[in-house]
């Protein structure tokens, strides 16, 4: 080894220095630096850099690199397979052998027979121009409209074959018709399982017709009908109408407000009617309830619910063919027992009732156009009797089945004049029947003409009676009471009428004229 190579064991400050000062500036990491080699030689010498052999810096951002490459790639697969699964059921939902499968499992959970226009379903909503069904004559239904359909689908019951959705609303209005079934339908099994349409069925401007064609016996039209399914098997449901208004030849027009029919497996029962005169609603009501939940006998036999009145005008009830000839506003009484409304098949009329009324509190009630009240007004020479007001007693029993109706039991009073009691009918036809206890207070009597006592001749509780005939129409009601005051004018002589018609005679020759 050259001696310059060796370091002298003994080293000065400044050789020290110099020492650490060559060191520090000595070639870095890619710097060349001059060696001079044993035999003389100089050659630059460069330092090379240690390299590890594993960086985590630098794996983890290559993994984060493939992480993200792997998302994106799984991302676009899943939207594609998605696009792709959305674009096959989307065919398949509206092929002809889906729809077909539609009408058959309709068919099956309904009995009647579908027509399905422009029917587009989606994985997320349903939707037709136009749903229609036919029932066969052993039906009480006839047949269904809607017009407008569209509802929303969730998709997992969709995947499972059944459609499951918040609502159904056929936006364009409906019309179901009704008609007397022809026989009993055949005993038909529920489809088992689940059913395949579980929706809350609505439509708005949705009409009924009773018997069809083009006069139906009855319609209502303009009203919201809900049809709400309550099970899953379908073996119950509720049909709901809100608002509208009945038209019917035989009883008139009313407004509706609410009602309400319960289908089960064993038949069609009302839960609630509520309804009011007239084509607005005036603050009277009529409710129909049934507090029995029997179910109504679609094929002949006698089905009752209890009908209640609050403020209803009696003319309404009485219905167009007994005319206006008596006025008031009457109510069941409170607490007293309801009326009956009676359905049956077998009947012309359908419909029936029996309805115990009261006049309401505030009501005027009050008689007119019957001839024995003109005569009355002039025999007693008061004419509060042309148009009497009845402020005492005002009640009865209302009977009507179409356009036949009249009043049972009547008992109308006015305070110290004038008291109606019996019975009245009109039929089909308008014709007037009846017949009244006419009954004045016996001082009024006593002082009227000899024809008046000899017609108001039964007495009892401190009144006079007389039974007057009645006849005509309900437009131009008739009496008797001239014809019986007329033949007592000739009949009533001394010689005939005993003590009595004696005294009568020296009563009207004594007693100065009024």
């Amino acid at each position: 080894m050259p001696e310059d190579d060796l370091e002298p064991e003994n080293y000065s400050i400044d050789d020290m220095m110099d020492r650490l000062r060559t060191r520090g500036g000595g070639p870095r990491d890619g710097e060349a630096k001059l060696v001079t080699r044993e035999d003389g030689t100089q050659v630059y010498k460069m330092r090379k850099r240690k390299r590890r052999s594993v960086q985590p810096k630098k794996e983890k951002e290559k993994r984060d690199r493939r992480m993200k490459v792997a998302q994106v790639v799984g991302a676009v697969g899943l939207v594609a397979g998605a696009g792709l699964t959305l674009l096959g059921s989307m065919i398949y939902l509206n092929t002809p052998g889906y729809h077909q499968k539609v009408e058959a499992r309709i068919r099956q959970w309904t009995g009647g027979e579908p027509k399905l226009a422009q029917l587009r379903v989606s994985p997320i909503s349903v939707g037709a121009s136009a749903f229609e069904l036919q029932w066969p004559e052993t039906s009480l239904l006839k047949s269904l409209t809607v017009n407008g359909l569209r509802g929303d689908l969730r998709l997992p019951s969709l995947a499972a074959g059944v459609w499951k959705g918040t609502e159904m609303v056929g936006g364009q209005g409906g019309v179901l018709t009704l008609r007397q079934p022809v026989g009993r339908p055949p005993a038909s099994s529920t489809p088992g399982g689940e059913c395949p349409f579980q929706f809350r069925y609505r439509s708005s401007q949705f009409s009924v017709l009773m018997g069809g064609g083009e006069k139906p016996a009855a319609s209502l039209s303009s009203t919201e009908a809900i049809f709400d399914v309550l099970d899953q098997a379908a073996t119950t449901a509720n049909l709901r109408f809100e608002g509208g208004t009945i038209h019917s030849g035989m009883w008139g027009d009313f407004s509706l407000e609410f009602a309400s029919l319960q289908f089960d497996q064993a038949g069609l029962k009302v839960g609630n009617i509520r309804l009011s005169p007239g084509l607005k609603s005036e603050g009277g009501e009529i409710e129909i309830i049934n507090p029995t939940q029997a179910f109504l006998d679609l094929y002949g036999a006698k089905s009752d619910l209890s009908i209640r009145v609050h403020r209803v005008p009696l003319a309404a009830l009485l219905g167009p063919n007994f005319g206006a000839w008596m006025s008031s506003e009457v109510e069941t009484p409170e607490g007293g027992e309801s009326g009956t409304l009676s359905y049956e098949a077998n009947s012309p009329a359908l419909i029936s009732v029996r309805i115990p009324f009261r006049a309401s509190p505030s009501a005027y009630t009050y008689w007119k156009q019957l001839p024995m009240f003109a005569v009355l007004g002039k025999e007693i020479g008061d004419s509060w009797f042309q148009s009497p007001h009845f402020d005492l007693e005002a009640n009865g029993t209302l009977v009507r089945a179409g356009l036949t109706g009249g009043l049972d039991n009547l008992n109308f009073a006015a305070r110290n004049r004038l008291t109606l009691k019996g019975r009245l009918a009109v039929d089909a036809q308008g014709t007037l029947d009846g017949a009244l206890e006419v009954g004045m207070p016996d001082p009024l009597v006593n002082e009227a003409s000899a024809p008046v006592r000899a017609v108001f001749k039964r007495r009892e509780g401190g009144y006079s009676w007389a039974t007057v005939r009645l006849s005509g129409t309900g437009r131009q009601p008739q009496d008797d009471l001239q014809k019986q005051l007329d033949a007592a004018a000739t009949t009533a002589t001394p010689s005939a009428g005993g003590i009595q018609a004696v005294e009568d005679a020296f009563r009207e020759l004594t007693t100065p004229e009024r």
